[in-house]
């Protein structure tokens, strides 16, 4: 409760929690089913595993923490907050300029938060990496209606990230991308599906199982072993079940450690010899969205 928080803050040595984070622990756990706000409040980098610990068993609805400087270790303390807290609908963190490491951080609490329903981080800075974070999050999200991911450095390539993402969410009903280095036709992609969302939900459902059921089978294509070698690397949202091997062997010498790893090839029933690069395989890959 809150005076434990409080209680536990006040036991901290004074070197380890400075005095802002007391004092904004002790607001923490003083808030019952409230707000707390604090803005532009600059914390020390040890203040952050206590901040979070106090905001993980909070009772707040609402978290406003922007221009706070929290940088990716006071992200990854807050995000790791939202994980295991239960009570928190909404969450501001914009304007802290924690990059690509502080959205990774977030975005991955909310692939399993159920609570939090609208999420700002306007202004961090996460640019394609960080909007491919928050792709994956958006397609395992049910909870999340308004996400706010303004004047990031978001590309084209961010964007189709997310379009992807939203083809297999039905719940997400805002989505501001504005300030970003995006052009109108990914926008526009955008905006159709979360107007969608927003207007009509039954068809926004029906449209999002089918295509999820499409993702879940299997995508069969020929290449050659030289274009198996380029493609596999390349490829991190498929993940490759199996190669079936239409020749011999598979010419093992030319794969990397952790392509041996990601590859099963069916040579039970005959010896495995060296292959010319060019032979046939036929590729099964399965995308990630079935896992």
């Amino acid at each position: 409760g809150g005076g434990d928080t409080r209680s536990m803050a006040a036991a901290l040595p004074a070197q380890q929690l400075s005095q802002t984070g007391q004092e904004a622990i002790a607001k923490i756990g003083s808030e019952k089913g409230g707000r707390v706000d604090l803005f532009s409040k600059k914390f020390k980098d040890s203040d952050w595993p206590f901040l979070g610990e106090a905001i993980a068993s909070s009772s707040l609805n609402e978290l406003w923490m922007r221009y706070t400087a929290m940088g990716p270790v006071g992200s990854v303390a807050i995000g790791t907050a939202l994980k295991s807290n239960a009570s928190i609908k909404q969450v501001f963190v914009g304007c802290n300029n924690f990059g690509v490491d502080g959205a990774v951080a977030f975005f991955t609490a909310l692939e399993t938060n159920k609570v939090v329903t609208r999420f700002d981080l306007e202004r961090n800075n996460i640019g394609d990496a960080g909007a491919k974070a928050c792709s994956t999050a958006i397609e395992k999200n049910t909870s999340l209606e308004y996400v706010d991911l303004s004047g990031n450095n978001i590309g084209d390539v961010g964007g189709e990230y997310l379009v992807e993402a939203l083809k297999v969410n039905s719940t997400l009903l805002y989505l501001d991308v504005a300030g970003n280095p995006m052009s109108g036709a990914v926008k526009a992609k955008l905006h159709a599906l979360v107007k969608r969302n927003r207007e009509h939900p039954d068809e926004a459902a029906a449209q999002v199982a089918a295509e999820r059921k499409r993702r879940s089978a299997p995508i069969l294509a020929l290449c050659t072993a030289r274009r198996a070698l380029l493609l596999l690397p390349s490829a991190p949202a498929l993940v490759i079940d199996t190669i079936i091997v239409q020749a011999d062997a598979v010419c093992e010498d030319e794969l990397s450690t952790a392509q041996r790893h990601a590859l099963i090839v069916l040579a039970r029933h005959r010896p495995v010899q060296p292959l010319e690069r060019d032979a046939v395989f036929q590729v099964v890959h399965r995308p990630s969205t079935a896992q």
